[in-house]
């Protein structure tokens, strides 16, 4: 019997190989056709992780490259793509880097590249002055200023309760270029996650994030005003889209009146008026169909609460389990609160205009206009191919 050679072996392997994200199947293919200059095209296009050592980010200042050996014994510096990104180590973190990051700090041309070491979607580069350039050429052949796009992990959830909850936090996966069904080690970037926290929500510690967290589970992070005047249209009519705004404003002054809150009576009433003129928009725009009515903002929290159990979970201040579960009880929210995706994208961008956006239509409401617009229309999304009761 003739046995079939090593290297025959390996190329079926690599072949039959399931890629992790449709970046490593390119990766793949260029690898297996000896196409450097369509694997440089890929690399230009995508996002690269370097790992570096935890406690020097933590400190700031000078990071030292991360060098090792090949195969072969050669010294190289790895890095990953963001779907053969590694398990989570205590002492490594992931920093996102770009190729021409890479050609303009490459710290010693004695170094290759070493693209997703032991994986078929790999290939070491060499990193002289020369090659270096060419890493140059194919980044600024690259688009650059590419549309949203939607990111999928192949081997990551795509049905059940799961993937479910991970689409509802699928407007910011795709505003912010990130696979929207994977609970990793990093959502974006390990630092840029820590800054993102403490800059822009003020946590820095596990306890901050749990407080943050049960706030936007409870959807108590926006402002209580427009919920308040959307629970009582939905009250006050079965068909919300008809009925009249004065009428509408009249049970709001009832019901704050009931409450013994008048002095809120001025926020309300801007509110409604807000709520008319948006909702018109988003019928111009699809966001609702021509009769339709946002019934609830609500989730807007429990779409962000997806991605903040994912920061938490990036910026280290929670275990995965923490995230896993946080994640689960956002999509179980919003089964309760909307009957479709449809439904739920519109309340999601209601609540994230009237918190962010003055009327004025800009990027806080493109935003979340064009992730809208794209997870309702690709097939492969799973606004498509997850069912909105999916347990």
């Amino acid at each position: 019997m003739t046995s079939t050679p090593p290297r025959t072996r390996a190329l079926a392997a690599r072949r039959t190989w399931q890629p992790p994200t449709e970046v490593e199947r390119r990766l793949r293919d260029a690898a297996l056709a000896g196409d450097e200059k369509g694997y440089l095209r890929v690399l230009a296009e995508t996002d690269l992780y370097l790992y570096l050592a935890k406690d020097e980010v933590d400190a700031g200042g000078a990071r030292s490259w991360r060098t090792t050996e090949d195969e072969l014994g050669n010294w190289c510096v790895a890095v990953r793509t963001t779907g053969e990104r590694p398990p989570r180590h205590a002492g490594s973190v992931a920093s996102c880097r770009t190729l021409a990051d890479l050609a303009e700090h490459w710290p010693d041309a004695r170094f290759s590249l070493y693209v997703n070491p032991g994986s078929p979607s790999g290939m070491r580069l060499r990193a002289r002055p020369w090659d270096r350039r060419r890493w140059k050429k194919a980044a600024r052949a690259a688009d650059t200023d590419r549309p949203p796009t939607l990111l999928t992990k192949l081997t990551g959830p795509r049905s059940g309760p799961l993937a479910h909850a991970l689409a509802c936090g699928a407007h910011l996966s795709v505003t912010n270029g990130v696979l929207w069904n994977e609970i990793g080690d990093v959502y974006r970037d390990y630092e840029r996650d820590v800054h993102l926290l403490r800059d822009n929500w003020g946590t820095g510690t596990p306890q901050e994030w749990q407080i943050q967290m049960n706030a936007l589970l409870a959807a108590r992070n926006s402002p209580p005003e427009p919920e308040l005047a959307l629970r009582v249209r939905r009250e006050l009519s079965h068909d919300a889209a008809t009925l009249g705004a004065d009428a509408w404003r009249r049970a709001c002054a009832a019901v704050l009146d009931e409450l013994e809150i008048p002095e809120a009576g001025a926020a309300v009433q801007d509110v409604i008026g807000r709520v008319l003129r948006y909702e018109a928009r988003f019928r111009a725009d699809g966001l609702l169909a021509p009769d339709g009515y946002v019934r609830s903002a609500v989730g807007y929290d429990y779409g962000r609460a997806v991605g903040f159990a994912r920061w938490g979970l990036s910026a280290r201040l929670c275990p995965a389990e923490a995230a896993e579960g946080a994640i689960l009880r956002a999509g179980g929210a919003c089964r309760e609160a909307y009957d479709s995706w449809e439904d739920f994208s519109a309340g999601y961008a209601l609540g994230r205009v009237l918190r962010f956006d003055t009327e004025e239509f800009g990027e806080w409401y493109t935003a979340v206009l064009e992730p809208h617009r794209l997870l309702t229309t690709d097939p492969e999304s799973p606004w498509r191919t997850v069912g909105w009761e999916e347990e």
